[in-house]
C-alpha cells in the first residue's frame, strides 16, 4: 500500500506542477516513470513472480495517471466555463 500512495502522490504532484506552473515540468517525471516501470528497487521479486509484479506496477502507474488526468480535466473545464461566462457577459456601452 505504501508504494501505491507514493506513486499516486508523485503522479499528482508532477501533474499539478505541469498544469499550474510550467508545462515542461512534466518532463521531470520521465525518470520517475522509468524507475516505476522497470526498476525493482527494494522489492524482493522471485523469478516466477516477475511478470505479475511488472503488470501490477504498470496498472498502478496508469491508474495514478488516470487520477492525475482528472485534475487536468477539472482545471480545463473550470477555465473553459469561466472564459465562456466572461465572453457572454454584457458589455457596457
Amino acid at each position: 500500500m505504501k508504494n501505491s500512495r507514493r506513486t499516486l502522490a508523485a503522479t499528482l504532484l508532477f501533474a499539478t506542477g505541469a498544469i499550474v506552473g510550467w508545462p515542461f515540468a512534466l518532463a521531470l517525471a520521465i525518470p520517475f516513470v522509468v524507475e516505476e516501470l522497470f526498476v525493482p528497487g527494494l522489492d524482493q521479486v522471485a523469478s516466477g513472480a516477475r511478470l505479475p509484479w511488472i503488470v501490477g506496477r504498470w496498472k498502478r502507474l496508469f491508474s495514478a495517471g488516470a487520477a492525475a488526468s482528472l485534475l487536468f480535466v477539472s482545471t480545463h473545464l473550470n477555465t473553459s466555463a469561466r472564459l465562456t461566462f466572461i465572453s457572454r457577459s454584457p458589455s457596457s456601452e
